[in-house]
């Protein structure tokens, strides 16, 4: 870890050179930026090869898209965001490592599900939800396809094929691969569990939907792998632990500015906290462990080559959290369904910005979940908005009893953008193979959704490939 000193101690002096005004000034062997699932498990790795590490956080807390409301009313932990850990290969071993349990289970209540258009907020005529002899066997069948292609997906890139020797399946819309493997009893459980975070979920290439409701997800929902969650039931729990494992190598409410250097020798980066506090930071190695959104990278000044990448990629924006309304009925949970004949008709859903679902929380007095999506250019604000008129919609249609009251947000998590994906053209092209390309290219790697899939274990998984890529050299 200490060869090259003097060379660093020269990369050191050019990089602060390079950084003015900064209150305080710091070296590590690598830098995470983002201490979501991805970042916080990265950082105790790296921890535990001998590398020193900073974290830059910007949020508060570490945890990411995984945080917990305490409802006092009902003494009850409630879970925002993230409900479980996917059972994958060895990765419970990380909430171990972190001495936390993963023998809890999961809460179940039982509900009275609403299928409504939140549009015009009237139940959508006709509409029946799959039978379990229906459902069940489409599963099987969608994780028999899953399983066929795991191991060029899954946890990560490193073995797709060729641009020119992509199966078809994964190119193919998801309508068209529904139909091909006679799905369509699958897709509303998979569109409500995860997949409606693709925006226009029908339409997209078949491997986003892969990712983003794959093997861990319907292995689960199969019963043949646990969903796990803490004996407390909160997931938190993990990233408390790893807060006080790191200690002051945490920057909280951080981002980086600006970028001095990013080079074959290192790394320099100022980031600046909530306070106005500036500081220098000086590492070898910079993982990036964030979504890799135009905005987030702005400050880490792209190159052409990669600059060509990152731009091809799309995002939606993703919302969850808990409410009350009076209006919204015990017992009940409100699930968003389009319109069309038939009652049997399970690949037609919508698009955002729209309201996912609105389900009553068991134990407590009149709290809801809610997922919503938005588009890349929906805002905290406008999609509270959306969820408001929902709401309203519901209760002009009768669908609801009428109330003086108003919807009040409880918590409310806007998890940024997330789902990247790109067209079925691109993949063609060549993306995957460009993208995975970049790992180790000036000094810089990557983690997350983006380079791997949007499940914490897939991810702690990717990491436990691509670090020891990273410290290689150190």
């Amino acid at each position: 870890m200490r060869a090259g000193a003097s060379l660093v101690a020269t990369f050191v002096a050019q990089g602060v050179a390079g950084l003015s005004c900064c209150n305080h000034t710091i070296s590590r062997d690598v830098i995470v930026v983002g201490g979501g699932a991805a970042g916080s498990h990265a950082a105790v790795w790296l921890r535990d090869h001998g590398q020193s590490v900073v974290v830059v956080e910007k949020a508060s807390q570490l945890g990411g898209h995984t945080a917990s409301y305490y409802d006092s009313a009902s003494n009850k932990s409630i879970n925002v965001g993230v409900q479980a850990w996917m059972e994958y290969k060895d990765t419970f071993d990380f909430p171990k490592r972190m001495n936390v349990s993963t023998s809890g289970s999961m809460q179940f209540t039982t509900l009275d599900y609403k299928y409504v258009n939140f549009k015009t907020g009237s139940p959508v005529a006709g509409w029946t939800a799959p039978s379990s002899d229906a459902m069940y066997p489409a599963l099987q069948r969608y994780l028999d396809v899953l399983e066929k292609y795991e191991d060029i997906i899954l946890p990560g890139f490193e073995n797709f094929p060729d641009a020119d020797a992509i199966p078809e399946d994964l190119v193919m819309p998801f309508r068209q691969f529904v139909e091909k493997y006679d799905i369509a009893a699958a897709v509303p459980q998979i569109w409500d569990s995860t997949a409606q975070g693709l925006g226009d979920t029908m339409e997209v290439p078949t491997l986003f939907v892969m990712q983003a409701s794959g093997v861990p997800m319907v292995r689960a929902l199969l019963g043949t792998a646990a969903a796990a969650v803490p004996a407390s039931g909160r997931l938190y729990e993990l990233y408390e632990s790893v807060a006080k494992f790191l200690g002051d190598d945490v920057l909280y409410s951080n981002t980086v500015v600006s970028t001095a250097q990013r080079t074959d020798e290192g790394v320099s980066v100022k980031v600046a906290g909530a306070d106005g506090t500036l500081t220098c930071i000086d590492a070898k190695r910079l993982l990036i462990a964030f979504e890799p959104s135009p905005e987030s990278l702005a400050p880490f000044r792209l190159d052409e080559t990669e600059t060509e990448v990152f731009d091809k990629i799309e995002f939606t924006t993703v919302y969850a959290g808990i409410l009350r309304h009076p209006s919204l009925q015990i017992s009940t949970a409100y699930s968003n369904r389009s319109p069309a004949p038939g009652s049997t008709n399970y690949t037609v859903f919508p698009t955002p910005s729209q309201v996912g679902r609105i389900d009553y929380i068991g134990g407590t007095k009149d709290l809801f979940q809610f997922t919503a999506v938005g588009t890349d250019e929906d805002t905290s604000e406008s999609m509270k908005a959306v969820i408001a008129e929902s709401i309203g919609n519901l209760v002009e249609a009768g669908t609801v009893p009428a109330s003086n009251g108003t919807v009040t947000f409880v918590a409310f998590a806007n998890h940024g953008k997330m789902h990247p994906r790109v067209t079925g053209e691109e993949l063609r092209a060549g993306f995957i193979q460009k993208q995975t390309a970049l790992q180790g290219r000036r000094s810089t790697w990557y983690t997350g959704a983006a380079f791997s899939a949007g499940f914490s274990t897939v991810v702690w998984e990717y990491n436990n490939v691509i670090l020891p890529k990273l410290i290689e050299g150190l």
